[in-house]
């Protein structure tokens, strides 16, 4: 039976499920009244300090001579939590969760709940934390630690700041992915200070290294610490939210995502002194070969769920799009529509065909000096029904030529294969069940991501993985993720609760 109230502020119920309207202003004045409060909690500031240095723990648990069980979960301010954890830096270069479990491990001392930090390399810390139920299949709350570099000076505010302005809350990380993990850490205590029994174990997990590939996160985890996952059946990752367009809303859940192909290009040549010449310089050949990496001849595809996405979400676009959404088929058929749709959303654009993108160049240390190597790293992301064999061929006769150029080198960083999370199962009715109730005119869609998450890790294994963090956000909004001024709207914080306690409360009583 679903949960038929939501929270938005502490404690206060502010709309029934069933109405499908949030009241704005009153939210707008809650978030503000913790906002405000929250600096006169000098207990939960102490939990949130983080020192630079955190200690260098391998795996820690509790001590349950420790415990102490709160009597007001609900109080728990969520806004001041996720100021504090965006204020622990964990930009993934140079990559240091550390910071991030030590605030994790204050929060769950203060509130007594058993955990443990497991670090994969120095300073690459998980956490973990496990609360048991009934024998039903576990399910898994996952959000990563580490977040994108910022820099400082192209930011409205300081990106690890935690600075509340104009009903946002500022900082990296408050998109991408620590809002996500408040909901989960804030929900996951609810459950353990109620005691109640429950139809299946809930795990809270915390990763490293999401953000460059996962390998000494969920990749690590699961290869070296597979009993923490015993008894999983499901995971609630990153991926998917609600999408604001005008008036109207819609709910994006991530089913499966593009495959990531990342590529290394290195080209090797003769030093020097850059005032004399040389005839086959590592720079030249560099040039050379990307200048040979051009139009690969992709050709868009439509797939099901893509189909599905884009016909339910025409009656929203203004024209030509609402027409031509209709029936993608016609769009994708004509080059010059495709060309069009670049231009009007990049994001859509990428659902329908294989990208790759040259990002990294790298050279010299100084101006006038020839150096040794030159290399590039190439962004590849394919349609789940791809075989990146078949386009990492594809590339390397590209870049080494007719010629086959011995002085050009081409190395695989990152590749997985496809993965697919079913609608028939017990999570998905639960997120389509609450958001219903919540917002009765809002479809519910599967989407494909035109990015890749640590959900593949756990779909290679046949265990079902859903991206769907509960925020209801405008073009305008998501661009911040990975960008420049990355925020969240104080409402969305409350929101981002609220529904997150709904989801769980319906799949674990």
């Amino acid at each position: 039976m679903l949960n038929c109230v939501i929270f938005l502020a502490a404690g206060a119920p502010v709309m029934a499920l069933s109405s499908g309207v949030f009241d704005n202003r009153r939210a707008v004045e809650g978030a503000r009244s913790a906002a405000r409060t929250h600096v006169a909690q000098t207990n939960l500031a102490q939990v949130a300090s983080v020192p630079t240095n955190s200690p260098q723990t391998t795996s820690v648990q509790a001590s349950p001579g420790k415990k102490r069980v709160p009597h007001d979960i609900e109080a728990l301010d969520e806004v001041a939590l996720l100021q504090a954890y965006i204020r622990a830096n964990t930009s993934n270069p140079p990559g240091n969760e550390a910071p991030g479990a030590t605030f994790f491990a204050r929060v769950f001392e203060q509130y007594g709940v058993d955990y443990r930090i497991i670090e994969s390399a120095p300073g690459r810390a998980n956490v973990w934390a496990r609360i048991t139920g009934g024998d039903e299949p576990g399910i898994l709350l996952l959000h990563h630690m580490d977040v994108v570099p910022a820099d400082a000076a192209r930011w409205q505010h300081p990106p690890f700041a935690g600075i509340i302005a104009d009903d946002y809350l500022h900082g990296r990380g408050s998109l991408d992915n620590k809002s996500a993990g408040i909901f989960h850490l804030t929900t996951f205590l609810e459950l353990h200070a109620a005691g109640e029994p429950l139809r299946r174990d809930v795990v809270f997990l915390a990763v490293a290294d999401e953000e460059a590939g996962g390998q000494l996160g969920v990749g690590w985890l699961l290869e070296n610490r597979p009993q923490l996952f015993a008894g999983i059946g499901a995971v609630l990752n990153e991926g998917g939210r609600g999408e604001r367009l005008a008036s109207k809303i819609r709910f994006a859940v991530e089913t499966t995502q593009k495959l990531p192909l990342w590529l290394a290009v290195e080209a090797s040549g003769e030093t020097g002194h850059g005032a004399v010449p040389k005839t086959e310089t590592a720079p030249k050949r560099l040039l050379e070969a990307l200048g040979r990496f051009n139009d690969l001849g992709f050709q868009p595809r439509l797939l099901p769920v893509t189909q599905q996405y884009l016909q339910a979400i025409a009656a929203d676009l203004p024209e030509p799009w609402r027409t031509r959404f209709k029936e993608p088929k016609k769009l994708i058929a004509s080059a010059r529509q495709m060309a069009e749709l670049h231009h009007y959303d990049e994001r859509l654009f990428a659902l329908l065909t294989n990208t790759c993108t040259v990002t990294r160049l790298t050279g010299s240390h100084k101006i006038n000096v020839l150096p040794p190597k030159a290399s590039a790293e190439i962004d590849c992301r394919l349609l789940p029904d791809e075989d990146p064999r078949r386009v990492e061929q594809l590339i390397a006769e590209k870049l080494l030529g007719e010629d086959e150029d011995e002085g050009v080198n081409i190395r695989r960083l990152l590749s997985f294969g496809p993965g697919h999370s079913p609608t028939d199962h017990w999570l998905y009715r639960a997120l389509e069940g609450v958001l219903a109730q919540a917002y009765p005119k809002a479809a519910v869609l599967p989407k494909l991501n035109a990015g890749f998450t640590d959900s593949h890790f756990f779909r290679e294994r046949g265990i079902a993985a859903y991206g769907f963090t509960p925020v209801i956000l405008t073009r305008e909004e998501g661009a911040g993720v990975h960008g420049e001024n990355e925020r969240i709207s104080l409402i969305n914080i409350k929101l981002g609760r609220s529904l997150t306690r709904a989801i769980l409360r319906e799949v674990v009583f």
